[in-house]
């Protein structure tokens, strides 16, 4: 049977696995974006650019045409730099594994909390093995915004028990009425004072 210290060390795993998969999630839009803008472009450029230099060629537009045509082609070839040396691809790839991990550890702890039978050291290999994806989610993750870290939190309280609100632990703010304030962890306004 877990007792209390013990329950509360797996929630915040939880949490803190939760708001891991918002903030991939988010990472893996902006990277998807971009990696169909560059794939996008690689066929859209020298379609719309072939054609058209077909049908001008001799005519006085032929240059104009032309200078177009490089012009495109040195963004598109830009783009494609900037896909391989920031390895937009890889980093889409990172994340999504990434977000199934923390979804394992969301899945994992419900099943500890939902056990009766769940002793220390099933909670401590638990613990052991979280350890390991904060450490990558932080490695993955040092780049984000606090106000974008904030956002996922309250996603996350919305989401963990839809039945009911759940309000911040830390300043009491409703996820669902959010107003703008200091709150470290969910960025609202203070309603109760922390015990």
């Amino acid at each position: 049977m877990l007792n209390s210290e013990q329950r509360e060390n797996i929630k915040q795993k939880k949490m803190d696995a939760l708001v891991a998969i918002e903030l991939h999630k988010k990472k893996i839009r902006k990277l998807q974006e971009r990696n169909k803008l560059v794939e996008a472009l690689s066929i859209t450029v020298p379609a719309f650019y072939l054609t058209p230099r077909l049908l001008a060629k001799g005519t006085f537009v032929a240059n104009f045409i032309d200078v177009v045509g490089e012009i495109l082609a040195a963004f598109l070839l830009v783009l494609a730099i900037f896909k391989l040396v920031y390895k937009w691809q890889d980093d889409e790839i990172k994340h999504t594994t990434m977000s199934r991990r923390n979804t394992d550890t969301n899945y994992e702890a419900d099943r500890l909390l939902k056990s009766t039978t769940a002793t220390p050291e099933v909670v401590e290999q638990f613990l052991r093995r979280v350890q390991d994806v904060d450490i990558d989610d932080q490695n993955l993750l040092s780049n984000t915004q606090e106000p974008d870290r904030q956002e996922s939190y309250r996603e996350v309280l919305k989401k963990v028990n839809p039945s009911a609100t759940t309000t911040c632990p830390n300043c009491g703010a409703d996820p669902w009425h959010f107003t703008s304030g200091n709150c470290q962890l969910c960025g609202g306004t203070i309603i109760k004072k922390r015990k």
